[in-house]
């Protein structure tokens, strides 16, 4: 599925798991990962899989549907806030979040999305956790930039991407730029 969005050279460079527990977990502002991540030219495919029910009432995935179709990065505002997962958020006006829609998914179900879709989720102030994994990939035309610091190291996530390893899953690398050594380790 990846390579019918991205093409047939995949490079798999990240993997997040995100849980909300029961009745605490935090609200993930409106955002475009566009602006969270150093490849250039900006192309990544992330598949979110579901490990327990997502839900409205858990904070399930929500996107502004075709809001990716121009690759437009719209502007972000940093805020210092402890109650949400990311500092970067949309800027009011962009996006009219009435057409917002809401991914429930169980678990082994999936989603797909790309890099400029505005999407985010509500804090879950249910009595039910809600855990999936992101897989992030993107195509071999793109390079990993690790000396670029996104939002100039302001987004909240604690990522060194100067050591993030990556795997060519797929085909070859056609920037001939990605380094696929960088973050293993190898054995002697």
């Amino acid at each position: 599925m990846v390579s019918g969005v991205i093409g047939d050279d995949v490079i798999l460079w990240g993997c997040h798991v995100f849980c909300k527990p029961a009745a605490e977990g935090y609200e993930t502002p409106w955002h475009q990962d566009g602006h969270y991540w150093p490849i250039r030219p900006l192309a990544t495919c992330t598949v979110w899989v579901a490990l327990e029910p997502s839900t409205r009432s858990n904070g399930c995935l929500r996107v502004i549907p075709r809001s990716h179709r121009d690759k437009v990065l719209h502007p972000h505002l940093h805020e210092d806030r402890a109650d949400v997962t990311l500092n970067q958020r949309m800027t009011d006006g962009t996006f009219d979040e009435h057409d917002a829609v809401d991914l429930e998914l169980e678990p082994g179900q999936m989603s797909l999305h790309d890099v400029y879709m505005i999407h985010g989720a509500q804090a879950n102030r249910s009595t039910q956790r809600r855990t999936g994994v992101a897989l992030r990939y993107m195509p071999s035309t793109s390079v990993f930039e690790r000396h670029i610091r996104p939002a100039d190291g302001k987004t909240g996530l604690a990522v060194d991407f100067a050591q993030r390893p990556l795997w060519l899953l797929r085909g070859v690398d056609r920037s001939g730029r990605n380094d696929f050594e960088i973050g293993h380790r190898r054995h002697r």
